[in-house]
């Protein structure tokens, strides 16, 4: 029994979980065997919330779950029927139990006092507390369903940090880790949508059809949202890992290329802004910066005569960009919804289910939003959230600034694509996204204030 015990835990702490993950979860998006794929992370983690002492190998599965859900299971609304909602409560409830069972059986390994003495402590409690309050004096169009909302809001936001922080492993493998897990995703994502390409997505005259970009989890705007926070991963390898940095360098090209694909406006504006300080970055910083400036200068002339010669082509496919260029598809007239909403409730703000937004977003239980984290916040949360948050963000920054490294470097980056999509989109509030977000801040939050020795 101690012998398995010690191979399992060595298998589910090692390089090669966050792999089976990612095979699992590919699989059962492709071929739409989301039971298979659930039932193999629910046998894995239930067995490493019993033998593990730490929380690390729960990091691919936490993050690649939500992958697992293809376009025809969610069409066919199977997961929507009162069966599915009933068995996903008693997970639920089953998974909380085995969280308490968890840090019963590894006490020892619990360190309360780490997140109590973040430096991000204080932020969250603000932030998960105003979204708790939001839109508490609006007592005539009060919903509880912002109650509900809230709460998952402070779980995948608040509670990840919170149960990464207190039981997390602090060796220094772990931010690596981190980092290949995180590479692991963006190589996922960018084959599920370049398998949808070759089985769903509609081309009519040679234009992608946007509104068919739709992988099941998430949408255009998702899934390229989640593609430019990952970005900067590629590039972090690339220049850190010696000789094979060149192949990071080139899947950091083809995600980006993934990335135009989807169509979404504000995941490509918020990409290349990322793509030219990663390249920069990659050619000033790190193991391969001889190799990098020559294949930036490659990659950069082969992108400008390969726009002019092909432009007839690209401009064919790509049509919805030139056609949409920089219409605002609606943004400002939802924005001054959003600031109306704030003066009328200004203190704790409507609620989140008070937004007019229009959103018509394609899972029932959602509210409308807001495309903008500031207006959300105003309008959702009122001048309590607006000022939680720029605290937390105060708080965020700060920290960020005092664990400055080429590590750190990188993530920062990947924490500006989530926060600056949010500017034009909802990744800030569509959970998963933060998660990612989460654990990002928990690692770095416990490592020491020195520079990386990678």
């Amino acid at each position: 029994m101690e012998l398995f015990k010690n191979k399992a835990n060595a298998f589910l702490n090692g390089c090669f979980y966050p792999l089976l993950i990612f095979f699992v979860t590919l699989i059962s998006h492709t071929f739409s065997l989301e039971l298979f794929g659930v039932t193999i992370i629910f046998i894995t983690v239930s067995l490493g919330l019993i033998i593990c002492d730490n929380l690390k190998f729960l990091i691919s599965p936490l993050i690649m779950f939500i992958l697992t859900f293809s376009q025809k299971s969610i069409e066919d609304g199977r997961f929507f029927q009162k069966p599915y909602l009933i068995a996903m409560i008693c997970f639920a409830i089953y998974f909380i139990a085995l969280f308490i069972v968890h840090f019963i059986i590894h006490k020892k390994s619990v360190n309360i006092k780490s997140f109590t003495k973040s430096k991000l402590f204080l932020g969250y409690v603000l932030l998960c507390g105003s979204f708790l309050l939001n839109g508490i004096l609006n007592f005539n169009e009060y919903d509880v369903r912002n109650l509900t909302f809230a709460l998952i809001l402070i779980l995948s936001i608040g509670v990840v940090f919170f149960i990464f922080s207190i039981n997390l492993c602090n060796d220094d493998n772990i931010k690596n880790y981190l980092f290949y897990t995180l590479y692991l995703v963006s190589v996922l994502i960018t084959f599920q949508l370049f398998l949808a390409f070759v089985s769903q997505i509609q081309i009519e005259n040679g234009e992608i059809i946007k509104e068919s970009i739709m992988l099941g989890w998430g949408m255009w705007n998702n899934v390229g949202g989640m593609l430019a926070m990952l970005l900067p991963i590629h590039f972090y390898f690339a220049s850190t890992v010696k000789k094979f940095g060149i192949i990071f360098y080139l899947s950091g090209m083809v995600s980006f290329l993934a990335i135009v694909l989807t169509l979404s406006r504000s995941s490509l504006l918020v990409s290349c802004l990322i793509i030219v300080i990663s390249a920069i970055a990659c050619c000033f910083y790190g193991n391969n910066k001889k190799i990098c400036r020559i294949v930036t200068a490659i990659v950069f002339v082969i992108g400008v005569l390969g726009i002019i010669v092909f432009w007839n082509k690209i401009s064919s496919i790509l049509g919805d960009y030139i056609a949409r260029g920089f219409d605002d598809n609606g943004r400002f007239d939802i924005y001054k919804r959003g600031f109306e909403n704030f003066l009328q409730n200004p203190i704790f703000g409507g609620g989140f289910y008070s937004v007019d937004a229009q959103d018509h977003t394609f899972a029932f239980f959602l509210p409308d939003r807001y495309h903008n984290t500031i207006i959300q916040m105003m309008g959702a949360c009122g001048i309590v959230g607006l000022l939680a948050y720029i605290f937390h963000r105060y708080q965020v920054i700060k920290m960020l600034w005092c664990k400055r490294s080429l590590y750190t470097f990188f993530a920062c980056l990947c924490i500006s694509a989530l926060l600056l999509t949010s500017m034009l989109d909802n990744h800030f509030f569509n959970f998963y996204p933060t998660f990612v977000y989460s654990i990002l801040l928990s690692v770095i939050n416990n490592t020491k204030n020195e520079a990386d020795t990678n």
